[in-house]
């Protein structure tokens, strides 16, 4: 069976992105802590991780909240997610 090419951290971290863009209307900033390659299962993943700082403005606190997405490897679709909301600023 031929060895298949995966994509780049780079853009990996680019699809973690733009999902997470499409699931926070209000994201303010993403600061991504880390990109790791490794497997679910016989799945090549990327793990990418980070805060995501969402709203905030004159009234309101912005929200840090830490996230984790995973990426698959071979083609950069999205194969899992979490985060859970932490701190106001």
């Amino acid at each position: 069976m031929p060895e298949k090419d995966i994509i780049s951290l780079d853009q990996a971290q680019m699809a973690a992105e733009r999902f997470l863009e499409d699931q926070f209307k209000n994201l303010k900033k993403l600061a991504v802590d880390k990109v790791k390659l490794g497997s679910i299962e016989n799945i090549l993943i990327y793990d990418v991780a980070g805060i995501a700082t969402i709203g905030g403005g004159m009234i309101s606190k912005s929200i840090e909240q830490p996230f984790k997405v995973q990426v698959s490897a071979v083609d950069g679709t999205i194969v899992g997610y979490d985060w859970q909301r932490t701190t106001e600023k």
